[in-house]
């Protein structure tokens, strides 16, 4: 309700008459005036004063001092107001809470961190992941208590699309999972998770899986070739017979390939860089080439694929996984696009990156499918896929063999309309030819 100016008005008037009255009864109006206006003032200077010791001494709950007229309305808007924030602040502090209780009973550590990285709060998973002491530790910059170069690196980057591992060492020797977020001024919220049993299960598993095909690769051998000796002794006019041994034949190569890709993917799941020492630069054009020529070869020329590659441009990196990746890639399109189609194979330089563009005129692939493409063993069209032989592997492969070089792999595709597979690497990699 707005303040009104009426009693103040009144009172105002009321005084300048008396002192009006007064000053013609001496003889001096004007004096008697002032006097009236001089008094009015005094009156509000009280008011006000009473005002502000209310406002200083608090609590604002009281009932204010000045009653009516504009000060009196503006004391109870401001009592009002301040029941308001007041009530507001408590809901507020209450979600705080019930949000600071609920995150104290993850499993995860939580640190809070205000500016510079100092800690504000932690929940009790942290402090026995990070070995930290809440409240001692409070104020403290988490990097002197942590005391890990790389993770202070992290935090100071302020780049944390990614997380970042942190090996805890001591008599238990943990691998945490670090995950932090920015929010507010110049704060971050750390999310800790414990990934040490993960870790040492995806070991076991890659293993398993590298000493397994190891062992399996020794009898298939020897099967691979008492089938080959059957085919040069058995009469080849029994249809029965040659049937049989070409089925075997077909699926020992398939499970050698099996093998091979897993033993492959094995290894490059096994180390995130690749070793500098077995980097070389590759001529991209003069693989390339070789590479269209077996895709060729193996769709019996019904394809038609063309290359696009500047002369000279050479490549570092490792040649067998260099290789790994521009081969899986194009015979992936030689797989999907059916007889007569068109086949599109391009490395250039641009944008900041050395590209490898493969197109394909096939049948496409639903984008919903697109996120898991590169998961091992997972096929869009079961069916198909067997009947094309593949392993599964290939993009799987892919996605960690450039990993390890840098690079990255971008998917579009359309049902019906074909697809592109482009590997992007950085180009510093990339020499022999202009980089424009």
């Amino acid at each position: 309700m707005p303040a009104s100016p009426g009693r103040d008005l009144l009172l105002l008037g009321a005084l300048m008459l008396a002192g009006l009255l007064l000053g013609n009864v001496s003889g001096n109006a004007g004096a008697g005036l002032a006097g009236g206006v001089l008094v009015y003032l005094l009156i509000s200077y009280r008011r006000m004063a009473k005002l502000q010791r209310w406002l200083a001494d608090g609590p604002l709950e009281r009932d204010p001092p000045v009653q009516g007229g504009m000060l009196g309305d503006v004391a109870d808007r401001m009592q009002h107001t301040h029941a308001r924030l007041q009530k507001q602040l408590e809901e507020a502090d209450a979600a705080v809470l019930r949000l600071r209780e609920s995150y104290a009973a993850l499993k995860d550590g939580i640190v809070m961190l205000g500016p510079d990285n100092t800690i504000e709060w932690s929940n009790a998973s942290a402090l026995t992941l990070l070995g930290l002491r809440y409240p001692q530790d409070a104020g403290q910059p988490l990097g002197n208590l942590v005391r890990d170069p790389d993770f202070t690196a992290y935090l100071a980057a302020s780049d944390f699309e990614h997380s970042f591992e942190l090996e805890i060492g001591g008599a238990a020797a943990r691998t945490l999972e670090v995950q932090a977020t920015s929010f507010g001024a110049n704060r971050k919220v750390i999310f800790i998770r414990d990934v040490t049993a993960l870790n040492r299960l995806e070991t076991m598993r890659r293993d398993f899986v590298a000493n397994i095909s190891h062992e399996l690769r020794t009898p298939l051998t020897v099967i691979a070739g008492y089938v080959g000796t059957l085919q040069d002794l058995l009469p080849q006019d029994s249809p029965v017979i040659a049937k049989v041994l070409g089925q075997m034949q077909q699926q020992s190569a398939r499970m050698e390939n099996l093998l091979r890709d897993l033993m492959l993917l094995s290894t490059l799941e096994g180390t995130e860089s690749a070793d500098s020492s077995a980097e070389e630069p590759i001529a991209v054009c003069a693989m390339l080439d070789s590479i269209r020529e077996n895709a060729l070869a193996a769709c019996g020329g019904e394809r038609q694929i063309t290359l696009e590659c500047a002369p000279g441009l050479r490549l570092r990196g490792p040649r067998l996984q260099i290789e790994s990746i521009f081969a899986n890639l194009v015979f992936n399109a030689v797989k999907y696009t059916g007889a007569g189609g068109k086949i599109r194979v391009v490395f250039e330089a641009g944008g900041g990156h050395a590209l490898f563009r493969v197109s394909d005129d096939g049948i496409g692939i639903d984008p919903v499918h697109i996120p898991r493409l590169t998961e091992r063993f997972y096929r869009v069209d079961k069916s198909r896929s067997a009947e094309s032989g593949g392993t599964g592997l290939g993009l799987a492969i892919v996605k960690h063999a450039l990993k390890r070089v840098d690079g990255e792999l971008q998917i579009e595709s359309r049902p019906g309309a074909g697809s592109t597979f482009t590997c992007r690497f950085p180009l510093a990699r990339l020499s022999g030819a202009a980089q424009g």
